[in-house]
């Protein structure tokens, strides 16, 4: 057979909101998200449960038990719904909105009569995509800016490369990460946060930087990296453009990835930290 090794086209998103829903939703849920409670209700929804009411609660059970496994999908109608619950459709439209507006499922309009509701994750995870896909991850849904889309995915907190010692000698692993935070909160009260990370993960070809990175002299696990370029992402340059050299050799993951970037993300002091310049 003759292989001529010509290079596919990107695959694209067809369905940008659904397609992304699924794929978070099975990272999330996924047994390399070693946070995940293995259930389908997380243990976090109990925040949540003095600011419901009963029927709500009802209602998001439900959609628990009846959801795709893989997808956190459903596409029952208000009608099916009233009589399995035995409330009135406006009852079950009422809870839904509760649900929607605390951040606990996403309802999306299918042009048929009932709508995709979708069980959204209550705990963090990274997952990774190619560049292109997180660029019209961040273009097509505007989640730099304020719109219907964050109460789902969140905002942009920020964006970090990471430069990790590779698994293969004197290889250095790079990855591009975006960090979305989505709040769910009641009068004013956080009830829960839910960090995403989606990453890109490269191999770094630049043999300078491979060997000032290589040959930092530390037993510091992270240092801040200084030179970087700037870059675009869904036609915006993120400012600042953070970049760390973890100075470890790692297996990189969604679960190394989600452990590096939730460290570097939490309210911690890297003033100390050696600075490297490429």
């Amino acid at each position: 057979m003759i292989k001529l090794n010509l290079k596919r086209n990107e695959t694209r998103f067809n369905n940008t909101e659904s397609e992304l829903l699924a794929l978070f939703h099975a990272s999330a849920t996924g047994k390399s998200n070693k946070v995940f409670r293995f259930a389908k209700v997380d243990s976090n929804f109990a925040a949540f449960l003095p600011y419901l009411k009963d029927g709500a609660v009802k209602l998001y059970l439900y959609y628990a038990v009846v959801a795709n496994n893989d997808t956190g999908e459903s596409w029952y109608s208000i009608d099916t719904i009233s009589k399995k619950l035995g409330a009135t459709e406006r009852s079950i439209g009422n809870w839904n909105n509760q649900l929607e507006d605390l951040g606990l499922i996403f309802r999306k309009s299918t042009g048929k009569k009932s709508k995709a509701t979708f069980v959204l994750p209550l705990t963090g995870f990274a997952v990774k995509m190619s560049f292109q896909q997180i660029e019209q991850i961040l273009g097509e849904l505007n989640l730099y800016g304020a719109n219907e889309y964050t109460r789902v995915f969140g905002k942009v907190q920020s964006v970090t490369k990471l430069y990790v010692k590779g698994e293969v000698a004197d290889t250095v692993s790079e990855i591009l990460c975006v960090h979305l935070q989505k709040l769910s909160t009641a009068s004013a009260i956080v009830l829960n946060r839910v960090d995403t990370f989606i990453y890109n993960i490269s191999t770094t070809t630049n043999e300078d930087i491979v060997k000032k990175l290589l040959t930092f002299e530390s037993e510091d696990k992270v240092a801040i990296v200084n030179g970087e370029k700037e870059i675009m992402l869904g036609k915006k340059t993120p400012s600042p453009l953070q970049c760390f050299f973890i100075n470890d050799s790692l297996k990189i993951d969604d679960t190394a990835v989600y452990e590096i970037m939730s460290q570097l993300t939490d309210d911690v002091d890297i003033s100390d930290l050696a600075h490297i310049t490429i």
